[in-house]
């Protein structure tokens, strides 16, 4: 929404760049205008002018947009389809033209085109995200457009973003860190930086940006050297105290954290003044936080979201106005968060959110097996890799199970290792 202010404010000054071509303000809320549709819309698009721009105007439009991994697999996609059954699917050419089969009985449209929608922006829109980690499956998780502009909005002015800045985002669009850090971008009248395959000169210019730990270890295994950051933020996943010590030495920039999931969009950000501790920050304003006995965290704010289209699930995590977030955390005597594990059963894998229920129900549907359990491995780099625990009732290499699984699920998803049990 604040895009289409900063476009009558400063028209011409750059909002957004990627591989392939820079908008203005201007530019991109006209962009934008084209995509104002009120209907049911799934997206799936990577990081791009393009997709921002579709984006923008599929979430003012005041219809209910859907976001997932453009790297989703045809048995990912026709869940979803049946699930959220769209009106339109809008993603990159490359996602549509990968998945024509799936999408033979849908309408489609690619990202360099448009809905011809027209209208007028408005908050009373939808999305939804595909994510439930606390209830632990994938489900969705539904939100209120207008509550997405404010949580945009508090971030932007706790982390200082003004119209100065340069924001580059490794985390994709379609996810948490990536949607809200955008969004807050384009709140303070920033311009917004995306590459396909960021490499250490992405960061030329930029004096912010925000990634997952892997992209932090991915910039220091190609040599990136001193840098002028402001700072820099890691977002989705648990960040590696050596990663962020590394960093720091070789680009001479901070390492801040962020503390994000679905249900509760971004709810923390580590102030520079407290960077030595190794927090996950201090709650943005306006959200309220508790403890429970155990440690798990409550929290209320207005940008939690509206539930989940199961009702039952959604009374077991939303009650009296306070998420139960899963995560078990420490909270010291200046308010400060600290992230010390989680209750519910998920599987963090590069920055990327994975529930270990679906790759279980996806492993008992081969005929040899009998029993499933997936957990995550630590990993040195990646956090953790999800790794199965299985009992047969009939002999079965783990070579092929693991095909069979890996076949069906995005390249996030799939399983290092199997363990056969007895």
């Amino acid at each position: 929404m604040y895009m289409f202010y900063w476009s009558k404010i400063v028209p011409g000054k750059v909002a957004a760049c990627d591989d392939e071509m820079c908008v203005t303000y201007g530019e991109l809320a006209k962009l934008a205008a084209e995509w104002l549709y009120p209907g049911r819309v799934l997206f799936a698009a990577s990081s791009s002018v393009r997709s921002l721009a579709a984006l923008m105007g599929l979430l003012n439009g005041g219809g209910t947009v859907a976001l997932i991994d453009p790297d989703s697999t045809p048995e990912d996609l026709k869940f979803y389809i049946d699930d959220f059954a769209p009106d339109v699917v809008a993603g990159d050419v490359e996602f549509i033209q990968r998945n024509r089969e799936a999408l033979r009985d849908v309408k489609t449209v690619d990202i360099s085109q448009s809905l011809g929608a027209g209208g007028k922006p408005t908050l009373r829109g939808r999305f939804v995200l595909y994510h439930a980690g606390v209830a632990g499956r994938t489900m969705q998780v539904i939100h209120n457009v207008s509550s997405l502009w404010i949580n945009a909005y508090v971030l932007s002015t706790t982390m200082s973003l003004s119209r100065d800045d340069v924001v580059f985002t490794a985390s994709p669009i379609v996810t948490v860190p990536g949607l809200v850090n955008v969004a807050a971008a384009l709140s303070a009248g920033a311009s917004v930086k995306f590459l396909k395959k960021p490499k250490p000169e992405a960061l030329d210019g930029v004096t912010i940006a925000v990634g997952p730990p892997s992209f932090y270890l991915e910039m220091l295994k190609m040599g990136v050297r001193r840098l002028r950051l402001r700072y820099a933020v890691s977002s989705a996943a648990v960040l590696q105290p050596e990663v962020r010590t590394d960093f720091e030495v070789k680009t001479g920039v901070k390492i801040l954290q962020q503390y994000t999931l679905a249900e509760g969009l971004v709810v923390s950000f580590e102030p520079l003044g407290y960077y030595s501790r190794g927090s996950i920050g201090l709650p943005l304003p306006l959200v309220e936080v508790k403890l429970m006995e155990d440690g798990e965290l409550w929290i209320k704010s207005p940008w939690n979201m509206e539930g989940y289209k199961d009702e039952e699930e959604t009374r077991k995590v939303l009650i009296d106005g306070w998420l139960r977030t899963g995560d078990i955390v420490h909270v010291d005597e200046d308010g400060l968060l600290y992230f010390r594990g989680a209750k519910k059963r998920i599987i963090k894998h590069r920055g990327y959110t994975i529930f270990p229920r679906d790759l279980e129900q996806l492993l008992k549907r081969h005929p040899a097996v009998a029993e499933a359990n997936v957990v995550g491995e630590p990993h040195p780099h990646y956090g953790e890799v999800p790794v199965a625990y299985v009992k047969l009732r009939e002999s079965v290499s783990p070579e092929e199970l693991l095909d069979f699984v890996n076949s069906k699920v995005a390249p996030f998803k799939r399983l290092h290792k199997i363990y056969i049990t007895k």
